[in-house]
């Protein structure tokens, strides 16, 4: 049976390609796929392969695939269900099969608008439930309510079957197959192709799946929390040196460090292996972390030392306040504990921070500066609160009426604004947000380069009255909110 795995290609209708990174959660589900007898699996990255729309046609018309599985975040959506509509026209006998985390938290809406283009939906971690599926089609039983983890139209009625529960062992799963993938490994750049320490290739993986916690803006996978054995973590590690030549890892556990006194423990061990085998000397690794008491200088310094150079800690706002309402479990005292052990055992941090919460205020804000200017992070990464569907935020805001929009494509944290809340308006949040940018991203110096580069063009000219008045906006604004 002949399955093509696609990572939508959203570059046709945004512009520009989304992804920086291979597509692991559909590189996870053709290993297993191949694990279990199906030889036949290809995944094709259609988006950062920039493949248009007939050119994806004529890929599927050459392939002939019995089964196409598309995946993706909410904020491609209607490019997943375009190519579902596509391979529909394409080859009229085709199943079609989405999930990851888009599909997953809105099911029916994601069939009815399909308009029968997308067949089943696989919700959740979608290893199992997609190979019982491959062989439910390949035996013509279609006894489809008996598979947990789907949801499908059945003479225009939703059937949501019984969920699945999350895989336990992970070290069952088999690595990604990179060997299935129609890009090739160079083709990705990294999502911190910025970073000197960070060399190239990069490639990603995970060690761990699942998060404890509960925020309100979140709406991704699992709270179980899961490890991989640390031996086995280093050894596909040391297998991206060998047959591809990275000379950087990111890890995209959700939280690699800051759990708990057992997750260091089962740190330090990763730690240990890399340096036995010294890869040290050949990797470079970043991770994200959670500020936390559990943080402690002997495991930051046992990473650094197994050449771990960057950590990226949602820290999201300065006010306690906030933190308490979006329900982060974190204390203030702990973000600027945890960057002092970070810096002091020779790792960078970068800071993420978000503006738009239900319940902040102006002054609120004002702390998050603060914060930022005491902290002084290596690196700092600012974007409006996105009230993603499945989130509890994202429910609170249909339930009082404050989404202005639900276009899928407005859902990209660094340029629209789509909702407002009882303190802010959206042009009140999107000006905080490029306040914050402004001093912090980009700097007092981009602005005065930028004026001076305007003197150099008839363009700059042209313009250079309505710049030097954003300009003298942006620095009268922040000095309101600014905290000597």
């Amino acid at each position: 049976m002949k399955i093509i795995l696609i990572n939508p290609p959203v570059c046709n209708d945004i512009g520009h390609k989304l992804a920086d990174t291979p597509p692991l959660g559909l590189l996870y589900l053709a290993s297993f796929l191949e694990k279990n007898g199906y030889r036949e699996v290809k995944v094709v990255d259609a988006d950062v392969a920039l493949m248009s729309w007939p050119a994806l046609r004529d890929f599927l018309i050459k392939e002939k695939p019995e089964i196409v599985g598309l995946s993706g975040a909410s904020l491609v959506l209607p490019a997943l269900i375009k190519t579902a509509q596509l391979a529909k026209e394409a080859l009229p006998g085709v199943i079609t099969i989405a999930g990851g985390f888009g599909p997953t938290k809105e099911p029916e809406k994601v069939l009815r608008d399909s308009s029968g283009s997308i067949d089943f939906i696989v919700r959740g971690e979608g290893e199992v439930t997609l190979l019982e599926m491959v062989k439910q089609i390949e035996s013509r039983e279609k006894r489809y309510n008996q598979i947990k983890g789907l949801a499908y139209l059945d003479q225009n009625n939703l059937v949501i079957t019984e969920s699945r529960e999350a895989v336990r062992d992970l070290d069952s799963l088999p690595w990604p197959a990179y060997h299935l993938l129609e890009q090739k490994f160079s083709d990705y750049g990294g999502m911190h192709a910025r970073y000197k320490e960070m060399g190239r290739p990069n490639a990603v993986m995970i060690a761990a799946r699942g998060c404890p916690h509960r925020c309100t803006f979140c709406s991704l996978g699992s709270r179980l929390y899961r490890q991989r054995n640390p031996r086995d973590v280093v050894d596909e590690m040391e297998s991206y040196v060998k047959k591809f030549q990275a000379k950087s890892i990111q890890l995209y556990d959700d939280e690699f460090v800051g759990l708990s006194p057992k997750q260091n423990e089962w740190i330090n061990q990763i730690c240990d292996e890399i340096i036995r085998r010294d890869l040290d000397k050949k990797l470079s690794f970043l991770v994200q972390g959670r500020c936390s008491q559990f943080v402690d200088l002997k495991t930051l310094q046992k990473m650094r030392q197994a050449n771990f150079r960057w950590i990226w800690w949602g820290v999201e706002s300065g006010s306690q306040k906030v933190l308490d309402l979006i329900k982060k479990d974190l204390k203030i005292e702990n973000v600027i504990r945890d960057f002092s052990l970070a810096k002091q055992a020779g790792i960078k941090s970068l800071m993420f921070i978000m503006v738009g919460f239900p319940g902040e205020t102006p002054a609120d804000i004002k702390m998050t500066a603060a914060l930022v200017k005491k902290i002084k992070p290596d690196d700092i990464a600012i974007h409006i609160v996105t009230p993603y569907p499945g989130s509890e935020m994202r429910k609170y805001l249909e339930e009082n009426n404050l989404l202005e929009t639900t276009d899928y494509y407005k859902f990209n944290t660094r340029r629209d604004v789509i909702h407002h809340t009882q303190e802010m308006t959206a042009e009140e949040i999107k000006k905080y947000f490029h306040l914050l940018v402004f001093r912090f991203s980009n700097g007092h110096w981009y602005f005065i380069k930028f004026f001076f580069k305007s003197l150099t063009t008839i363009d700059g000219w042209k313009k250079l009255f309505k710049r030097i008045k954003m300009a003298f906006s942006y620095f009268s604004s922040w000095f309101k909110i600014n905290v000597n």
